[in-house]
């Protein structure tokens, strides 16, 4: 053997190893599958906090509907904020069972954004303009203060993973809006503890 060609033997085996070990570690990557089970159970509790939340907006458009004089967004603001109490402290003791820590909170900034958008008025409409308070969307119409949507952040912390979203929901209609929806791993989220809506 010549020394030219145990060189070449040499580069040849380099490039060969060069070539498997991406392999390698890609083939050792496809059997973990931690991670996807907890995004999973995160985003259904995710689903089903949303489910509960349009079902109570609802019903609080229907009971609260003529309870508030034109121009009293701050007062049927706060019995919004009331009649939603129950509900968010379901949701939140609901993932206790999974092992899932839960928050609702209510996020001004999503309700302003919608506002600004999807505010319902036209020429065949007399509406007031809508009013946030504190995440609760509301307008005058016919003399009487309504509520028209409420914009929410729900958290799902679980041991390997957290899920959030926010979610506009209208009064009558159910979801009108979802701002980011994103699910990843992380073990830091873990000992948050939820917030109040």
């Amino acid at each position: 053997m010549t020394p030219r060609r145990g060189q070449l033997v040499l580069l040849a085996a380099a490039v060969v190893v060069t070539a498997l070990v991406p392999m390698l570690l890609a083939y050792a990557q496809l059997g973990y599958t931690a991670d996807t089970t907890t995004t999973l159970d995160a985003r259904t509790t995710l689903a089903d906090a949303e489910r509960s939340l349009e079902r109570s907006v609802g019903d609080a458009t229907t009971a609260l509907s003529d309870r508030a004089e034109a121009g009293r967004h701050a007062f049927l603001a706060d019995l919004v904020v009331a009649r939603l109490a129950p509900t968010r402290e379901r949701i939140e003791s609901s993932g206790t069972d999974r092992g899932h820590a839960v928050a609702v909170t209510r996020n001004t900034t999503a309700a302003t954004d919608w506002a600004e958008r999807a505010c319902p008025g036209g020429e065949a409409r007399d509406f007031g303009d809508c009013v946030v308070t504190d995440g609760v969307v509301t307008q005058t119409r016919a003399n009487t203060t309504v509520l028209v949507a409420v914009a929410v952040d729900v958290r799902v912390t679980a041991p390997d993973g957290t899920a959030e979203a926010t979610f506009v929901i209208r009064g009558v209609r159910g979801t009108v809006g979802r701002a980011r929806s994103v699910a990843r791993a992380t073990t830091a989220d873990a000992g948050r503890s939820p917030t109040g809506l």
